[in-house]
């Protein structure tokens, strides 16, 4: 692998068509599913259908990274810069605390998760700046560390969204996380969440190659 591959284009996002049909596709089918309840799973059953849709896709794209090298290049290929400004998005995560203040979320979710991902978002602008000064920026472990941090979000808040999805004396009161099961905010944990994990990924494996190509 070169450092030809990590290269800043001026079409930052190659077959952008087949990416935007794709993206359209999946988040169509994830709210066809939930709009015939497939995630509005009882507090008492394990939220299975939420756990497959938020699991597997970035499974999947890293099996295929694994299998195909023109895969592996296209993806390698996206502008880091823009790869992380995506990333100043998940400020609307901002939205949980929203959700609380009018008693729809428990704050053991909503502090964690919606405090998280508005440092994340707030925290983005500042990397990509920083990219865009030094591109070697994004062989160090400041880049680095970003994205772990970012899908440590993730952790969190998907652990205590399970938690809380029932009432639990002392740490979960009567409002729980079954709203997360439901549109919109089912798109959330269905789609969301695995776009951005899938983002991260490609962000660190562009890391890890200009490392090692220095």
């Amino acid at each position: 692998m070169t450092t030809k591959v990590l290269t800043f284009h001026p079409n930052p996002i190659p077959h952008r068509g087949t990416v935007f049909a794709v993206g359209i596709l999946w988040a169509g089918l994830i709210a066809g599913l939930a709009a015939i309840g497939v995630f509005d799973v009882s507090p008492r059953d394990p939220a299975l259908p939420t756990l497959i849709a938020l699991i597997a896709p970035p499974l999947l794209f890293l099996l295929a990274v694994r299998r195909s090298r023109v895969f592996r290049k296209a993806v390698l290929s996206i502008d880091p810069i823009l790869l992380v400004e995506f990333q100043a998005w998940r400020i609307l995560g901002g939205l949980f605390l929203v959700m609380l203040a009018f008693g729809h979320l428990p704050g053991f979710f909503a502090y964690p998760a919606g405090m998280g991902d508005v440092a994340i978002g707030i925290a983005a602008p500042f990397v990509a700046w920083r990219l865009r000064q030094d591109p070697g920026y994004l062989g160090t472990g400041k880049f680095r560390l970003f994205h772990l941090m970012g899908l440590f979000d993730f952790i969190v808040a998907v652990s205590t969204g399970i938690a809380a999805r029932n009432s639990i004396p002392g740490l979960v009161g009567e409002v729980t996380t079954s709203a997360m099961g439901q549109l919109p905010l089912v798109m959330i944990p269905t789609f969301l969440v695995p776009s951005f994990i899938i983002l991260h990924t490609i962000s660190l494996m562009q890391s890890r190659v200009h490392r090692s190509a220095r």
